[in-house]
């Protein structure tokens, strides 16, 4: 099993891969050096879908309730993938509407 992230951190593919940077996919990457769902004859078959639930969540989460991580440890650790430390634990509440 290939480990993602040492493709997806590699410094050849991606100027500063550490760093936090979404618009780094605005134009295309090279073939195979992004690869979220896997590639070739093992890539995840529900990746489609799996793209369009996480674009719904996020969008409800953003639109409809307000959140704050809780807790004071930050940081990754990978197994093989990243994660956060400790799980994400977050406080969430329901959007008051503005009038």
């Amino acid at each position: 099993m290939p480990l993602f992230r040492n493709i997806h951190h590699n410094p050849e593919y991606f100027s500063e891969p550490h760093k936090f940077d979404p618009s780094r996919f605005e134009v295309v990457p090279k073939p195979n050096t992004f690869m979220p769902f896997g590639n070739g004859v093992h890539a995840c078959p529900g990746n489609e879908l799996a793209k369009l639930e996480m674009l719904i969540f996020i969008h409800h989460l953003v639109t409809k309730f307000r959140w704050e991580v809780v807790g004071s440890e930050s940081g990754t650790q990978n197994c093989p993938f990243p994660v956060p430390m400790n799980g994400l634990p977050a406080r969430f509440w329901k959007q008051v509407p503005s009038s």
